[in-house]
């Protein structure tokens, strides 16, 4: 398939998610296609990647407060900060599905009955009960937001802000950095891993930065209903996020080798760009207040 076939194909994906009835049936089905089938690979994708990287990053889970943006298919991630300690958790997310549908509740029991070999150090709360996860602990230690990031209400100052494959596609980085600042109390700690790769058909493409050639204007034709990547880089979200009062440190990064890039076919705004940001796959940033 060629690039503009692709392009294409994806431009009509966009006008069909623009349809209401089409877009609240595509919440009915797990946007990552997942259905859980046991697997601890699994579990350590959609499950315990967001408490991994807080892990890794230096931040504890007792007695805090927590705001995730994007959660996902289900509330697994929140169930798992929840079970490190964790005294209450939100959510936001701009595509709500029904996080306590049937096939959720398997997740949940997942996780559960495979906490003791991954966190032997953190025993499973009396409290937290797989069967009644999500709907027993609303609003008192669960609640979730049905709107965008970009839209956040004022819910307060929270201890840890965080989220996972979410920043490379809020519409508004500036937006984003806003509600940072607003939704952490002082001394709080946000971290975002940040996927700035390829997504959907575009990871097939033997060029990684395919997605990158295109005008602004020609990309947001195959994306603007879907929430696809907004294709920003690293350096423009760190920029953002340090105007807006925070610190930041970077902390795990990935990057393509420029050889596997076709650089003189990027777009001009990107060949303009350092060259490290741009050719950053993944990142863990970390946000201080």
């Amino acid at each position: 398939m060629s690039v503009m076939t692709q392009v294409a194909a994806e431009a009509a994906k966009n006008v069909a998610a623009s349809v209401p009835a089409l877009l609240k049936w595509r919440l009915g089905r797990a946007r990552a296609g997942e259905v859980f089938h046991g697997e601890d690979a699994q579990l350590k994708r959609y499950a315990f990647q967001s408490l991994d990287v807080l892990r890794a990053s230096g931040v504890s889970l007792t007695g805090k407060t927590v705001v995730e943006i994007g959660p996902g298919d289900f509330l697994t991630s929140g169930m798992a900060l929840l079970a490190a300690g964790a005294t209450r958790y939100v959510s936001m997310d701009r595509f709500v599905g029904d996080y306590g549908r049937l096939e959720g509740k398997s997740w949940y029991a997942g996780v559960q009955a495979a906490w003791p070999r991954h966190y032997p150090d953190l025993p499973w709360p009396q409290w937290l009960d797989a069967a009644r996860f999500p709907e027993a602990y609303v609003p008192e230690r669960v609640q979730a937001l049905d709107t965008a990031v970009e839209d956040a209400p004022r819910l307060g100052q929270f201890d840890v802000v965080c989220s996972f494959q979410v920043a490379e596609h809020v519409s508004d980085l500036g937006a984003f950095a806003e509600a940072n600042r607003a939704l952490l109390r002082p001394g709080g700690t946000a971290v975002h891993r940040v996927d700035f790769g390829p997504h959907g058909t575009w990871r097939s493409a033997s060029d990684p930065l395919t997605f990158l050639r295109f005008s602004d204007r020609l990309w947001s034709t195959t994306g603007s209903a879907r929430g696809t990547p907004n294709r920003y880089r690293v350096h423009e979200l760190v920029t953002v996020l340090e105007t807006a009062g925070l610190s930041v440190k970077l902390g795990d990064l990935e990057r393509y080798d420029k050889g596997e890039v076709a650089w003189s076919r990027l777009g001009a705004r990107y060949r303009a760009m350092p060259e490290q940001s741009v050719l950053t796959r993944t990142a863990v940033v970390v946000v201080r207040r």
